[in-house]
């Protein structure tokens, strides 16, 4: 459940980022972050599909523990409304995560069980982000006005230049902040802290990635044995 909860926050923050275009607050870095605003929104546009690696780490500051997991992450831009996402996560074990449109669907071969709901259904007494997981203009502008970003600084990550911005939400909300580092070349988020509440915050970062490369909508379908115990709540 906890890795269940902690991917609505990852889709979540991943949708945003992506699309980020908002008012700026006065400040004295307003000009230099509106310039980084304005190429994160060039980039949106321009996103039609993307492949990437994902290294996915939850650290539980609490009880002291670390939960690492890797996988392929793929997107596709909404085309009549079905925005498309798949996480296939590789170690410690093998799960996928797909949404289509509204659709969310969530496979455990270790346990053979698949769960298929709604975005909406999905949310509730989760993280409530899954809402606002595709349709990415919409869900972007909705939550627009919902965060203070800061300009941070300048740094390597991952062998490359990329800037980093701190967010706040203005009110409420299941994580206190988030620091995500935005590459230099193409704009786009590689790596993303996000704070909880109560301390706990989990890093997401994005490697080998693949801009606009050609992904077939069958790729975000997801295959499962007939055997498979489906927990269908749509």
């Amino acid at each position: 459940m906890r890795r269940f909860a902690t991917f609505a926050i990852i889709l979540g923050m991943f949708v945003f980022l992506i699309g980020a275009n908002r008012p700026v607050e006065a400040n004295p870095s307003a000009q230099l972050l509106t310039g980084i605003l304005q190429k994160m929104e060039v980039a949106h546009r321009n996103l039609k599909s993307l492949r990437a690696a994902i290294v996915q780490q939850k650290v539980n500051v609490q009880i002291g523990t670390k939960d690492t997991d890797y996988g392929t992450l793929l997107y596709k831009l909404a085309v009549k409304g079905k925005g498309r996402l798949r996480i296939d996560y590789t170690k410690p074990d093998a799960r996928t995560v797909a949404v289509i449109g509204s659709d969310f669907v969530f496979y455990q071969p270790r346990i053979n069980q698949v769960l298929k709901t709604t975005l909406a259904q999905a949310s509730k007494g989760r993280t409530g982000g899954y809402s606002q997981l595709v349709g990415l203009d919409g869900s972007v502008k909705s939550l627009s006005g919902s965060y203070n970003i800061d300009y941070v600084k300048d740094e390597l990550v991952n062998g490359q230049m990329a800037t980093q911005l701190h967010l706040v939400p203005k009110s409420g909300g299941s994580f206190a902040s988030m620091e995500i580092w935005v590459s230099n070349q193409t704009w786009l988020p590689v790596q993303q802290k996000i704070v909880e509440r109560n301390g706990d915050y989990t890093i997401v970062k994005l490697t080998n990635m693949e801009p606009n490369i050609a992904i077939a909508d069958e790729d975000f379908k997801v295959k499962y044995p007939s055997s498979t115990q489906v927990i269908d709540k749509i």
